[in-house]
């Protein structure tokens, strides 16, 4: 009886030290998670708006508006193509290229490259070896077979399904073919990686899907060596981050009129609160997921309701039509009817005669070099919620001597909330609450 007793006390004290083992073990397991979980939840990276190698700010305005302009065009044309069920395989398109960069490294061991950020598409992708095609960038181009994180997506993964009409194969790996309206095109293979985002001390995060790119045409890319998607669609950065930046982003821009060697935060995660926004319901686009569509009600200038028919910023039920918010977007670029009430009411409200804005290709602008009385301009969204535009987020100085409206017209139904009125306000997306919120903010100092 004492020696069973005795058996059994030895089995207690075992268990006690198992037990013991897996208190302690379990507060260190969640302190590492926490750890790493607290690092993406505050990860902040730099963007650096594009330049394109332009020579001075007049030049910089005119290409700014030239790819705003293609940009809506080929939104516009995918979503007509997208809804009529015309998009053939073979020749995808996509919306442009964006115009900011931020760094990104990617395999085991890394290789850093800028990336293009686009809040209109969803694939990350960079450049990949052996070329078929592949354009000069001035980072090395990533070799996947020198990384020991690397992997290709099976077709019967659901993130090659992503692809939708943008796959193009199975060898029996997940291949696809991008292309944008600028000309930039790449193809290759879907694969997992590992990514560390932003400069420095920047942290990693394996398993992420993205393109690898095999053939690859420049015509818009600039500087970028490939892109971050941060649309709304399964595929881009936000959506496959997920719970671990807790499903939201914020940037914060400076002025297009600043160097273009200044930086503007985007931030990921917890730091990405605000405090005091204004907060709007997002609307989402069964025929296009990837945007970010805004509950634009209405526009006032100086507190009078500017005349634009009901309904001119409602998304239609066949999917055109609505208002985006898009960081790759210069101008803001209305819809006729709502462009011409603007134009209008503000030619009404400032007493000069307007002059030739060609220059910079817009459309109103005034010859002034003195202090000009400017108006207030608001967009009105649902809820109550109002989009209040400084000055220098309305107009814009190409020279000292010429201000401008800093906005545009199209025949198209579609609208797009520009950078430019988006300048020195810091705007959360939270993907998972479906919310949009901003706040003015000194973006230099954030």
């Amino acid at each position: 009886m004492e020696r069973h007793y005795s058996k059994i006390k030895m089995q207690c004290s075992k268990l006690l030290g198992v037990l013991a083992f897996i208190c302690f073990i379990i507060p260190v397991m969640s302190s590492s998670s926490e750890r790493q979980f607290n690092v993406w939840s505050r990860l902040r990276v730099n963007l650096t708006r594009i330049s394109e190698g332009e020579s001075n700010l007049t030049e910089r305005l005119r290409e700014a508006v030239d790819r705003g302009k293609k940009r809506l065009n080929t939104i516009e044309a995918s979503l007509k193509q997208q809804i009529a069920g015309q998009l053939d395989a073979e020749t995808p398109i996509r919306v442009g290229s964006g115009e900011f960069l931020m760094s990104v490294a990617v395999g085991t061991p890394s290789v850093s490259f800028e990336a293009i950020v686009d809040t209109g598409s969803n694939l990350i992708w960079t450049q990949c070896l052996p070329c078929q095609n592949c354009y000069n960038q001035p980072t090395p181009i990533f070799d996947p077979s020198q990384s020991s994180s690397y992997s290709t997506v099976p077709c019967t993964d659901s993130l090659c399904d992503a692809l939708d009409k943008f796959k193009t194969g199975c060898t029996p790996d997940c291949t696809f073919d991008y292309k944008y309206d600028d000309g930039s095109e790449t193809s290759g293979d879907l694969a997992y990686e590992s990514f560390s985002i932003g400069s420095g001390s920047g942290s990693t995060v394996a398993g992420i899907a993205f393109g690898c790119g095999h053939d690859n045409q420049r015509p818009g890319l600039s500087e970028g060596g490939g892109l971050v998607g941060l649309g709304r669609g399964a595929l881009s950065l936000i959506s496959q981050l997920g719970s671990k930046v807790d499903n939201k982003f914020s940037y914060c821009l400076l002025p297009i009129t600043d160097s273009t060697s200044q930086t503007s935060p985007l931030i990921f995660g917890e730091g990405a609160s605000l405090s005091g926004a204004n907060t709007i319901p997002l609307i989402k686009n069964s025929n296009y997921p990837s945007f970010w569509y805004i509950p634009v009600t209405g526009i006032t200038l100086n507190g009078n309701p500017v005349n634009i028919p009901a309904g001119t910023f409602d998304l239609q039920s066949d999917g055109r039509g609505g208002m985006i918010i898009d960081s790759g977007t210069t101008y803001t670029i209305l819809t006729e009817p709502a462009y011409i009430s603007v134009k209008e009411a503000i030619q009404s409200a400032i007493d000069l005669t307007p002059t030739d804005g060609s220059s910079v290709d817009l459309d109103l602008c005034y010859q002034t070099s003195g202090q000009v009385t400017l108006p207030t301009l608001i967009f009105n969204f649902k809820g109550g919620v109002d989009f209040v535009l400084p000055a220098d987020n309305l107009f814009i100085r190409p020279s000292d001597n010429l201000l401008c409206l800093a906005m545009l017209g199209t025949s198209r139904k579609l609208s797009i909330f520009g950078n430019v009125q988006q300048q020195n306000f810091q705007i959360l997306y939270d993907n998972a609450q479906n919310t949009l919120s901003f706040e003015p903010t000194k973006c230099d100092s954030l």
